[in-house]
């Protein structure tokens, strides 16, 4: 089945998510719930889905729409971004910050969407004004403590590491963090745990596709082994008979335990494609192109409640796989998980992008 896959997509939910703030946190049903404001985390992820989706020939239809969309998502993380060039987290919907700093994984994904954001729009304002909050926010990437902060801090170091001009001073950087992520896996794998913590828990497949990312600036042998050796483990893991059983987050999976089947998230699964896309693309191994497939497909029902997840007639995305069903809120998490995934199939030439008959006839 080498055949590309038909990914259908729509922006509606998306748009219907976001307001002149940015992509509003949580939603009731497919509504958006206003009480829950807005986090960087989600806009991060949003501008990284606006402007892949941007970057498509296919994609073409919804040019004007995406870029009104990257506009709302880059403008919050430049308002959330600190004097010292950390981020804050948490707004309300009054647009007042709920806290003083954000999280470390926070203040790496917006690094990644920042990063990403350079890369696709090197020309642009997009790019000028992504890269004077990058050039702020760099020097806090290599004092993260946690692996998975570090990794998508690395994604955003080697996507801005692609402009020629910034690879004299990015090179350094990358290589903390490589050896950072090295050095975690010699801590803790063993025998029957090649893995860079004491648990699987969530966004998985993050740690091994940012590693090999950085092994590729690198040309760190040990870094592409472990990266190689950590993503077979997550397939032998997670990939049970062809269906992907993501980690739950109702106890995850801790070293030398069983893993929680309960909750699964979205979030997760794209993990998982972004992973997959990634050593596909580098690498080109059939069983990266396969894996790529079945954990898009854990979206529309190849999962083990056969359920999809995914809406058709909103264009969002359910919540979280529950035993015996779903969490029927489309929260703004879940639809740019989806999104995201469907963009790396389609970049690596996994899938061919579906988009609604009635915007490629007003385009023609």
């Amino acid at each position: 089945m080498n055949e590309p896959l038909a990914v259908e997509m729509r922006l509606d939910h998306m748009e219907r998510m976001t307001d002149s703030t940015g992509m509003i946190q949580h939603a009731v049903g497919p509504v958006p719930d206003f009480a829950t404001g807005y986090t960087s985390d989600d806009n991060a992820r949003a501008l990284i889905a606006a402007l892949g989706l941007q970057s498509l020939p296919e994609c073409r239809p919804w040019s004007g729409r995406l870029a009104r969309l990257a506009d709302r998502y880059l403008a919050f993380l430049v308002y959330a971004q600190r004097p010292d060039g950390r981020f804050r987290n948490f707004v309300g919907y009054d647009r007042r910050f709920l806290e003083e700093l954000g999280s470390e994984d926070s203040f790496g994904r917006a690094l990644w969407a920042l990063g990403e954001t350079m890369r696709t729009q090197p020309n642009s304002y997009y790019g000028r004004v992504a890269a004077a909050a990058f050039e702020r926010a760099v020097p806090h990437a290599t004092g993260l403590s946690f692996v998975r902060a570090q990794a998508f801090a690395l994604l955003g170091l080697c996507a801005a590491w692609e402009r020629e001009e910034r690879r004299v001073a990015l090179e350094p950087l990358i290589g903390e963090l490589v050896e950072g992520l090295v050095a975690a896996y010699h801590r803790h794998s063993g025998p029957g745990w090649p893995w860079f913590d004491e648990a699987l828990t969530y966004s998985n497949g993050v740690l091994p596709a940012a590693l090999l990312r950085g092994a590729v600036v690198t040309g760190s042998k040990e870094a592409r082994r472990i990266a190689e050796e950590a993503m077979d483990f997550l397939t032998e893991s997670l990939i049970i008979d062809g269906v992907l059983q993501i980690v739950g987050n109702h106890g995850w999976f801790p070293k030398g335990g069983r893993p929680a089947l309960y909750d699964q998230q979205p979030v997760d699964a794209g993990a998982m494609v972004l992973a997959y896309a990634t050593f596909w693309s580098v690498l080109g191994r059939p069983a990266d192109r396969e894996g790529a497939r079945i954990s898009f497909s854990w979206f529309t029902g190849r999962n083990v409640e056969g359920i999809s997840l995914y809406d058709p007639d909103t264009g969002g995305c359910k919540d979280g796989l529950l035993a015996g069903g779903v969490n029927l809120n489309q929260g703004a998490e879940s639809v740019v998980a989806y999104l995201l995934s469907a963009y790396a199939l389609v970049k690596t030439g996994l899938a061919l992008p579906s988009l609604p008959e009635e915007e490629v006839r007003a385009v023609g």
